[in-house]
């Protein structure tokens, strides 16, 4: 997944990251919705038509709304996003991704690249195009692959999107570890500059259908092999001067990581319909309003949700729901937002996590009461303007995930203001009782908890505020960290870090891959294990998972995850998922939130005129 904040999230198949507020985790096909219609949700439709014939060699201009006091710096390379809004800044040069998806998710063979599974050899073979090329005309070949699969193995920042479902490649833990200094497991059929490559398993990961453990994307070795791996993140020719073999490539980065695209010449596909795109990113969201006045932006891709109207529910940005020359699509967020709790730490010895902090949260019953009795519902109706839902479950509510998702799960968000009553009776069975003062304790020792909670948006302390108010009410003691909400910044290297007992709880969202498989998140060996949960039943539930030999078993098993970490034991509360709203100037051709057209979307987009719709509905 990636992370929402947002960071990057679930697997490869699995997770991707989050923005100023959120991580992500690298997936396959993170980045590509797999719906066959384009699916509305509420009042908003899933795209929108434009009749009008596009003009030739037309521009266009695309925001992603952050945070100015939380710049997120642009990475030329998918290995290297720690954030959506790096990620899905890379959408128009394709993010150096392999592969396209069906409606279903899964992998198909007419993108850069085909693979060929055959699972009595326990291998897959990745085939690139015959014409893929990078952008300086060079063959994107084998080699460019396994440099891609070494780095997120090795790389310090890439190893955050490493995901655990690649350590079944046959030597590559080995390769990690520094005792080879190749993977045993990836052979180039044809040589470092061939186009053919072949990945062993010890055994195939159960999801490889849709690109689990599988290496997903390429990096140019003809450009980087002269950087020293500390230096790659953050060298120019990652940061200025990335190459693609998408349909577009970087023309120019600005300091404030804005970022000119133009079309690339040697893209593999149809002939791209536009000529450039300046894509936007790190603005002052607050700013919104004023740049759509002004018709700044042709798309803004996601729509924030605090600004959609104000505290007095009086329109701000809804102001350009079908109308001042704007046309609003909209579709469940594949992600979703939990609260983690503090039960370990991170071994940076042995790379692991171990769940052994001495606190009451390590009791099921206490995390499950803190759960219930939070308000979630009564604070995202207050400030999440509509474009909010409450979750039960870490499996978002898109249509691209109604495989895997367990209805029957009952989660802690049933009532609104959250259920003091029940909240209390799971305090009591672990043993507290309310003090004078209205507050559960036990043996004489208050419970008290530590909120660590991050200034994302313009409501976030006045909803911190109201989640501290309602466990009060609930006899549960809850301060923030230090009194105030940290930044991003500050909250990244705070939970990253692994070892910081001043907090117990915190809020972490993600989005989702092709394939909710959990080990980049949950995995005993997993940076973004937050809560550093390590128990027999989730290692076992992990590893079931990943060797399941069928596409029912790993249903299954991916239900059994939800049931166990959010019924049974509570070892995080899912809290809500949001409904994405993207508001799309009159002038566009060819928008939609269909997820069969997502993995060449930037290709097809066009303009209609030369200037922006001003005024009116353009679904009119």
């Amino acid at each position: 997944m990636v992370s929402t904040g947002k960071k990057i999230g679930y697997g490869v198949g699995g997770l991707v990251v989050v923005a100023g507020a959120a991580w992500a985790i690298l997936a396959t096909t993170a980045n590509h919705s797999s719906t066959s219609e384009a699916v509305s949700v509420g009042s908003f439709k899933g795209d929108y038509k434009n009749k009008k014939s596009n003009i030739k060699n037309g521009s266009l201009t695309v925001s992603y709304p952050g945070n100015a006091s939380d710049p997120v710096s642009f990475s030329g390379y998918s290995e290297f996003a720690q954030w959506t809004a790096a990620q899905k800044q890379l959408d128009p040069a394709g993010g150096n991704l392999l592969f396209y998806t069906d409606e279903n998710g899964k992998t198909t063979n007419n993108g850069p690249a085909k693979m060929t599974v055959d699972k009595d050899a326990k291998t897959v073979t990745i085939t690139l195009r015959s014409d893929l090329k990078w952008s300086d005309g060079k063959n994107v070949t084998a080699q460019d692959v396994l440099f891609s699969l070494e780095t997120l193995a090795t790389n310090k920042v890439a190893s955050g999107n490493f995901t655990q479902s690649y350590t079944a490649i046959k030597g590559l833990t080995d390769y990690q570890d520094g005792k080879t200094k190749s993977i045993a497991g990836v052979k180039l059929d044809d040589g470092e500059n061939g186009k053919k490559l072949t990945v062993s398993y010890t055994s195939l990961p159960a999801a490889v259908d849709w690109g689990d453990g599988v290496p997903a994307y390429a990096l140019p070795y003809h450009d980087l092999k002269d950087v020293k791996s500390d230096d790659l993140a953050t060298s120019k020719k990652v940061t200025k001067t990335p190459l693609s073999f998408g349909p577009f490539k970087v023309s120019s980065v600005s300091s404030d990581s804005t970022v000119k695209y133009v079309r690339n010449s040697d893209y593999w596909g149809k002939t791209p319909k536009l000529k450039s795109i300046t894509y936007y990113v790190n603005q002052d969201k607050t700013k919104l309003e004023n740049d759509l006045s002004k018709q700044a932006f042709d798309i803004v891709v996601d729509t924030p949700a605090e600004l959609w109207k104000d505290g007095n529910n009086t329109p701000v940005l809804s102001k350009y729901n079908n109308a001042k020359g704007y046309a609003a699509t909209g579709q469940y967020d594949t992600g979703y937002w939990e609260l983690y709790y503090n039960l370990g730490h991170f071994d940076s010895k042995t790379n692991e996590n171990v769940q052994d902090r001495q606190t009451p949260l390590q009791d099921a019953n206490v995390r499950k009461a803190v759960g219930y009795a939070q308000n979630v519902g009564d604070v995202i109706k207050k400030y999440g303007n509509g474009l909010k839902v409450t979750a039960s479950t870490l499996v978002s509510k898109s249509t691209t995930k109604s495989l895997f998702y367990d209805d029957s799960i009952k989660g802690y968000q049933k009532k609104s203001s959250g259920d003091i009553k029940k909240a209390g009776a799971l305090l009591e069975k672990a043993g507290y009782k309310k003090d004078s003062n209205g507050y559960y304790a036990k043996d004489g020792k208050r419970l008290s908890l530590v909120y660590l909670a991050r200034q994302r948006t313009t409501t976030s302390e006045a909803e911190a505020k109201a989640y501290i108010e309602a466990w009060k009410k609930a006899g549960i003691e809850v301060k923030l960290y230090q009194d105030k909400l940290v930044d991003g910044s500050t909250w990244q290297s705070i939970v990253l870090d692994g070892n910081n007992n001043n907090w117990d709880l915190t809020d972490g969202g993600w989005s989702e891959g092709t394939v909710p498989t959990f080990d980049q998140l949950w995995a005993k060996s997993a940076q973004y294990n937050f809560g550093h949960v390590v128990s027999k039943d989730l290692t076992k539930n992990l590893s079931d998972t990943q060797s399941a030999t069928s596409e029912t078993d790993l249903i299954k098993n991916i239900k059994k995850f939800q049931k166990l970490v959010v019924d049974e034991q509570a070892y995080t509360i899912p809290t809500y998922t949001n409904i994405k709203v993207q508001l799309v100037n009159g002038r566009v051709t060819g928008w939609t939130t269909k997820a069969s057209e997502q993995n060449d979307l930037y290709a097809r987009l066009s303009v209609s005129q030369s200037k922006p719709v001003t005024s009116g509905n353009p679904r009119k």
